[in-house]
C-alpha cells in the first residue's frame, strides 16, 4: 500500500508539468483497483432499457465481440486539457498496447496477464492485472454487458451510440463510457472517469480492425530483467 500511495504522489508531482498529466486519469483508476481490491461486490440496479434500447445494446455486444484485433491512431484529452496523441493496438484476450508519440515517454503493454506502465525518462516501471481495470475487461476473450461490465448509462440519438460501463466487482472505482456510431457501429471513443472523478478522453480514428499484428508488439521488454543480466 505504501508504494502504491508513493507513485501516486510522485505522478501528482509531475502533472504540475502538462507533459506528465496525459495518464494521470488512466494510472489512477488502474492504481485504485489496486487499494480496493478487497471491498465486497455492491448491489448494482441494472439500467432499465426501452425494447429498442436493448437490440441496440445487443448489437454493440455483437460489435466488441466481433473484434479480434484493432489498431487505431488516438488523440487524447487530458483531465487538465492536455492533448497528445499517438497509436492503440489491441488483440483479445488480454493484449494491449498504447504507444505515444514523441516526446511523451510513457508506454504502456497489456500481454495477457499483466498492464506494465514504464515511464522511459524516470525508469519507473509498475505492473497490474490487466482485467483489473475497465480497458482491461474490454478485451476479455468474451465480453457479456451487464455481467462483470454492468451499463449505467444509455443514449442513442442523432446516429450515435453512448453507453457507460462500471465493474461490478468494484463500482466505486470510477468507470469508462463508449461512443459509437449507430450505422455502422463503430467504436469512435472513450471516456475514463476514475476514482478521484478526473476525465480522460480518447477519440480514435484511422481505424482497422481484424487485421493482423506483430506478436512482439504486446510482449513488454523490461528494462530491469535486463539490468539482473548485466
Amino acid at each position: 500500500m505504501e508504494k502504491i500511495l508513493f507513485f501516486l504522489s510522485s505522478i501528482n508531482y509531475r502533472v504540475k508539468n502538462p507533459v506528465y498529466t496525459l495518464l494521470y486519469a488512466f494510472y489512477a483508476l488502474i492504481i485504485y483497483v489496486c487499494m480496493f481490491v478487497n471491498v465486497n461486490a455492491q448491489e448494482i440496479k441494472i439500467l432499465d432499457l426501452s425494447n429498442e434500447d436493448r437490440q441496440k445494446l445487443q448489437l454493440v455486444e455483437n460489435y466488441l465481440n466481433s473484434i479480434s484485433t484493432l489498431k487505431a491512431r488516438f488523440f487524447q484529452i487530458s483531465p487538465e486539457g492536455v492533448n497528445t496523441e499517438g497509436t492503440f493496438y489491441l488483440r483479445r484476450p488480454g493484449k494491449i498496447r498504447v504507444e505515444y508519440d514523441p516526446p511523451s515517454p510513457f508506454l504502456i503493454v497489456g500481454d495477457g496477464f499483466l498492464l506494465h506502465y514504464h515511464d522511459k525518462e524516470l525508469g519507473q516501471i509498475n505492473d497490474w492485472p490487466i482485467f483489473d481495470t475497465p480497458l482491461g475487461a474490454l478485451s476479455d476473450d468474451s465480453i457479456r454487458l451487464n455481467e462483470e461490465l454492468v451499463v449505467t448509462s444509455f443514449k442513442s440519438e442523432h446516429g450515435s451510440i453512448k453507453l457507460r460501463l462500471i465493474q461490478r466487482s468494484d463500482p466505486a472505482l470510477g468507470g469508462i463510457t463508449l461512443f459509437f456510431s449507430d450505422s455502422p457501429i463503430v467504436l469512435k471513443q472513450w471516456a475514463i472517469d476514475d476514482a478521484q472523478g478526473m476525465l480522460t478522453r480518447i477519440i480514435l480514428f484511422e481505424i482497422e480492425k481484424n487485421l493482423k499484428l506483430d506478436p512482439r508488439l504486446f510482449i513488454f521488454d523490461d528494462p530491469r530483467k535486463q539490468t539482473n543480466i548485466r
